[in-house]
């Protein structure tokens, strides 16, 4: 109603908006989606391999849908939790065989914040002809560039890059120089279109909103490493993830020359029976997201992960 439905190939506001995005990932191609996970549904059902039965591959622990989209849309998943030592030397031998459909990862993960080697693993895909998608929500496109090594990015704009927490929105963006940038380009854009389009309203506040995108990211990773550096010499804090101090080598070799280390970051208290107790005295705003212009802090296992959170804390 309202134009609100109008297809993406026609509306110039959606069109717009996907043009401005690919010029900030630095590509010719991007889907705009109605979420991020749209984008990572997209993406997967697109995949070449699906067709012939093949699984696909979870690179460290992904945000809980991430896995689930692939586990339920898909053949089902193949899950590594660490990217590190023996298991992760077996999976590249894996995917050198071209045994998965593609391969997904984010960087950097969430709620862990830890990136994996993605030199390795796209090498390992060019052997085996295997997709690499990689995910950046954690950080955002204006921090990290994926695309060096990935044959698809995608992303949630519902976080930094609107900045405000009133869009819902994603993307999917192509390297130039993917053997299969003329498939995803072609089928990214039938999928989201017949699936999850992006939607005009959300286009639109978007153009608005990804003005103030870079100065906010700069404000964002000043305030997220200075937190994260006050908190790991906290005497009452266990353990900080943030990418400034979380396997660190792997996410500097995609993080842009003007980038940072974002402003999402997971802590752990040494007293684990006080963490209720502080977490309703933080006079914070509380929410399950990030990329607001404000800080927002949430238990996050304890949401995303409540049916099932002895599997989730066998995974750290």
């Amino acid at each position: 109603e309202d134009g609100y439905m109008y297809s993406r190939f026609t509306n110039p506001t959606v069109t717009s908006m996907e043009r401005r995005l690919a010029a900030l990932e630095g590509t010719e191609a991007c889907i705009g989606t109605s979420s991020g996970m749209a984008a990572i549904t997209a993406v997967l059902r697109s995949l070449p391999g699906l067709a012939q039965g093949k699984k696909t591959l979870q690179i460290e622990f992904p945000y809980v849908d991430g896995l689930k989209a692939q586990e339920h849309f898909g053949n089902g998943a193949v899950y590594l939790n660490e990217a590190e030592g023996e298991p992760f030397d077996e999976a590249l031998k894996r995917i050198s065989r071209g045994e998965f459909a593609g391969v997904f990862t984010e960087a950097p993960s969430n709620p862990l914040l830890r990136t994996a080697d993605l030199k390795k693993i796209a090498e390992a895909c060019a052997i085996g002809g295997t997709p690499l998608i990689v995910d950046d929500s954690a950080c955002g496109p204006s921090n990290v560039d994926a695309l060096p090594y990935a044959d698809v990015v995608t992303g949630s704009l519902t976080k930094w890059i609107s900045g405000e927490g009133d869009v819902m929105a994603g993307m999917a963006s192509v390297a130039k120089n993917s053997r299969f940038a003329q498939i995803f380009t072609s089928l990214l854009a039938t999928e989201s279109e017949s699936v999850s389009p992006l939607y005009i309203g959300d286009a639109e506040v978007l153009i608005s909103n990804i003005k103030g995108y870079p100065q906010r990211m700069d404000a964002i990773n000043a305030n997220g490493r200075a937190l994260a550096e006050w908190l790991s010499n906290h005497s009452a804090v266990a353990s900080v993830w943030h990418p400034s101090i979380t396997t660190r080598q792997n996410y500097d070799l995609i993080r842009r020359k003007t980038g940072g280390y974002g402003g999402l970051l997971s802590f752990t208290l040494k007293n684990l029976k006080k963490t209720p107790a502080f977490y309703d005295a933080l006079r914070l705003s509380k929410g399950p997201s990030f990329g607001t212009n404000f800080t927002l802090v949430c238990p996050y296992v304890m949401l995303a992960h409540y049916p099932e959170l002895e599997w989730a804390e066998a995974c750290g």
